[in-house]
């Protein structure tokens, strides 16, 4: 019997609470081409049950990845900016983020929740970008060391007021 990869299957997509669809695979795929379908989205086969983030379903994961490669223009080197990212992650998103990295610029994983990325982003760019992929326990702290930038997510208002209070800086 040949292996069902979601190609076949009808789609829903959860916004706000409100269910929207049946759409078909073509018409996913579509969606997240456009963005209108993000990582963070919640997505089921079915109206009522198993609702789960794009990122975490491979199919959708795919596209996604493939969307994010095709709507990044091409950034010459004086563009591209060296990142330092630390990541506290649970273990159901430690994979899709870690996959993400690969696919944001040049990677290098230095230990267990620290990376060096080469990118043509801002810091900000590039928290937003991850931050979909994170649970609500998670953390994330960005330094772009080339321009003396940060960008945080989830790390509490005492920490969060340390950093400003440490680096002079005000939100980004």
């Amino acid at each position: 019997m040949p292996r069902d990869d979601g190609s076949t299957k009808t789609w829903f997509v959860k916004v706000d609470g409100r269910v929207y669809g049946p759409y078909t695979a073509a018409q996913m795929r579509a969606y997240v081409t456009e963005g209108r379908v993000a990582a963070h989205s919640l997505v089921s086969i079915e109206r009522d049950t198993a609702w789960k983030p794009a990122a975490d379903i491979e199919l959708l994961r795919g596209w996604l990845d493939e969307a994010r490669g095709a709507r990044r223009p091409e950034t010459d080197a004086s563009q591209l900016a060296n990142f330092i990212v630390i990541a506290q992650t649970s273990a159901d998103s430690s994979a899709s983020f870690e996959a993400a990295m690969g696919h944001l610029g040049q990677c290098v994983r230095i230990s267990d929740g620290a990376w060096l990325l080469r990118a043509g982003l801002t810091a900000t760019t590039l928290r937003n970008e991850l931050s979909h992929l994170l649970d609500r326990d998670d953390r994330l702290m960005v330094v772009d060391a080339t321009h003396d930038r940060t960008a945080w997510f989830n790390l509490g208002q005492d920490t969060d007021q340390q950093i400003r209070d440490l680096w002079g800086r005000k939100p980004n």
